[in-house]
């Protein structure tokens, strides 16, 4: 039996196997610190050694995200080298993506003053993480108003189909 044919069958049980044992490693340590945790001042919390009862938990999600950031790119590009001429609408769109957020990114003014200049100046943030996550932001909003126009256009359209 396949790999494939394995998860296609089992993935749901697999996955939430992971999900419970990964949950459990993680809750030990808070569950077995949190007395300690508790008897330090809010204040110093996070800066005490009691403190990193969280750590485990942040770090096994710090690597779930690696895992799925590799897993998503690998089989991406393992389907765009298998399969090209399919992908090829994929790769005109993720082209059309980057060429929104390059023009987001050159036009974010760095110059901001009131309590996003404060806070830009005490994070110590650079002009070019600053215009990186303005072009981010800018391309989110722009693709969630997509997405809503695409999503009452396709409900009406299908309304009157089915009238």
């Amino acid at each position: 039996m396949s790999a494939y044919n394995f998860l296609s069958r089992k993935g749901v049980a697999v996955a939430f196997l992971a999900v419970v044992v990964i949950f459990v490693i993680a809750i030990v340590p808070i569950v077995t610190g949190v007395s300690a945790f508790n008897e330090i001042p809010t204040e110093r919390q996070a800066f005490s050694p009691e403190g990193g009862i969280f750590k485990t938990g942040i770090w096994l999600s710090i690597a779930l995200l690696v895992l799925a950031v590799v897993t998503t790119l690998f089989l991406s590009l393992l389907q765009i080298f298998s399969n090209p001429k399919a992908a090829k609408r994929g790769l005109i769109s993720f082209g059309i993506i980057a060429v929104l957020f390059g023009l987001f990114y050159a036009m974010t003014n760095t110059d901001v003053s009131g309590s996003l200049g404060t806070t830009v100046e005490t994070f110590k943030v650079s002009n070019s993480i600053f215009k990186i996550i303005s072009g981010g932001i800018q391309l989110s909003l722009l693709m969630l108003v997509g997405v809503v126009v695409i999503v009452v256009l396709l409900e009406i359209w299908g309304y009157f189909k089915n009238q």
